[in-house]
């Protein structure tokens, strides 16, 4: 599955659209592909100016084609004059991943009579060890700023303005 999104210049109106994207879809179909979905995504304004032209109309279209025409697919819409610009990207199939439910943070699971009724999370820690989890990060924030403290050294503003009053005489 691929995707085309190409510019048709401004001077061309919306009314020549359907003629230009009918023209594409014979290339595609001339190559063996099959067009799945066409999207006209408007009339807007280029990013820079191509040929003193500085708007098109955008259009985006899926299609299916053999990966070894992809290359003379290519070479004629580079040779199609109603296109100013094309760009053919292979489409990436989204896959969203189902997540674990979780409460204010702490990750747990659901029972079985639980997640019938829709119900609460349970919680994998006990009251108590949650208490002792966020005192020790509490405490190695503490331990990281007194750290953080000692690695800066003291600067001592007397020998500092002797520097600088020497690199002035010079």
């Amino acid at each position: 599955m691929y995707e085309l999104l190409y510019i048709v210049p401004s001077p061309f109106t919306e009314k020549d659209l359907p003629n230009i994207s009918k023209k594409v879809e014979e290339i595609v179909n001339s190559f063996g592909g099959k067009i799945k979905q066409e999207e006209n995504l408007g009339n807007r304004k280029l990013a820079y100016p191509i040929k003193q032209i500085y708007r098109g109309f955008y259009v985006l279209v899926e299609f299916e084609v053999d990966s070894l025409k992809l290359k003379e697919l290519n070479l004629k819409l580079k040779l199609t004059p109603e296109i100013l610009r094309y760009l053919v990207t292979k489409k990436i199939p989204v896959v969203f991943k189902k997540r674990r439910p979780f409460k204010e943070g702490v990750a747990g699971t659901l029972d079985e009579s639980q997640k019938e009724k829709g119900g609460e999370i349970k919680s994998s820690l006990t009251e108590e060890e949650r208490e002792e989890k966020q005192e020790g990060k509490q405490e190695g924030k503490q331990e990281e700023k007194r750290g953080k403290r000692a690695r800066t050294p003291k600067v001592d503003f007397k020998k500092l303005g002797e520097k600088i009053d020497n690199l002035f005489k010079l």
